[in-house]
């Protein structure tokens, strides 16, 4: 009877202890029920959005069922905010929120992730714009932290495939675009109507694709400041080098203030706490984000020399 084993991503690759080990089983496992193999595929929700709001938000309000219903499968969240109280589900001590999805059909495994990672995104948005269900969306500007859960989940959506072959840490992938951001609000806004209107069929508006990447920023010991806006340069000339030198959109996020001049502008704030950093997307090619990362990785080294200030370590 076929037997399929899950890969395990770079991190489960690196077991060091109990929640590593939990992670991974998480992820391995494969069952035989009933004479039909069950598939299983996970998806991993970053640290700082792991909590029972985020949970309800998922699975609440019969959701559960009916994404079970809509997609033959089964859903089950453990891991810190989901409330789980069976200490023998795998992912259950994690420090982060684990969704195991099990299932016949790998077909209906990917749609119903991707209508999971729509709600996770609709939730991003619903908490920096509360009114974006009705608002225009002209001068909204992308939630600091959307690029990077879009970039958290491109690497769990890979990770959790067999068919990746490479599971380096902060490696460039190919991720589904946060630009522009009147586009990401219309197709929330449509699917906020065509889910009220239908217990079934999630809708799942057409995505961009970009290759992405994100850098950390380096932080000053005493004040707790965050040093990024220098990657901009004066007046913003270092976006438009990054631009036409790399073929890439340069974006920091966490550093700007209302005030700043500088085409960033004012950052809305969504009350989810992430560190500030740059994020590097390209719409050519994996190597233009490559390369635009080396540029901007020797000019940060360059700034942790002059102003001592560091960056945390992994």
């Amino acid at each position: 009877m076929p037997f399929e084993e899950i890969m395990l991503s770079d991190e489960m690759l690196q077991l060091a202890n109990g929640a590593d080990v939990e992670r991974a089983e998480a992820t391995s496992i494969s069952k035989i029920d009933n004479g039909d193999e069950v598939v299983v595929r996970t998806m991993e929700v970053p640290k700082w959005l792991s909590n029972t709001d985020v949970t309800k938000h998922l699975v609440g309000s019969g959701k559960k069922a009916r994404l079970e219903e809509e997609y033959e499968c089964t859903i089950t969240l453990t891991g810190l905010g989901s409330g789980t109280k069976d200490p023998t589900l795998p992912g259950f001590n994690l420090d982060h929120l684990l969704v195991t999805l099990k299932g016949s059909d790998i077909r209906q495994l990917g749609r119903v992730r991707r209508a999971l990672e729509d709600s996770l995104i609709e939730y991003v948005i619903e908490r920096t714009y509360p009114n974006a269900s009705t608002e225009n969306t002209r001068n909204m500007s992308t939630p600091p932290c959307l690029g990077r859960l879009l970039y958290a989940l491109a690497l769990s959506n890979a990770n959790a495939s067999p068919k990746t072959k490479d599971h380096t840490l902060h490696r460039t992938i190919l991720s589904r675009a946060h630009y522009p951001m009147s586009h990401l609000i219309r197709a929330y806004q449509a699917a906020r109507q065509h889910n009220r209107s239908s217990e079934h069929e999630h809708y799942a508006p057409p995505t961009k694709k970009v290759w992405m990447n994100i850098k950390e920023l380096p932080q000053d010991e005493n004040t707790g400041e965050f040093h990024g806006r220098f990657l901009a340069g004066k007046n913003g000339s270092l976006l438009e080098y990054y631009r036409t030198k790399f073929h890439c959109k340069v974006e920091i996020f966490g550093v700007w203030k209302s005030g700043d001049d500088d085409e960033n502008g004012l950052e809305h704030d969504s009350g989810l706490e992430v560190d500030p950093y740059v994020l590097v997307t390209s719409e050519e090619s994996k190597s233009c984000v490559d390369r635009c990362l080396q540029f901007i990785e020797h000019r940060i080294r360059e700034h942790e020399e002059k102003w001592g200030v560091s960056r945390r370590a992994d």
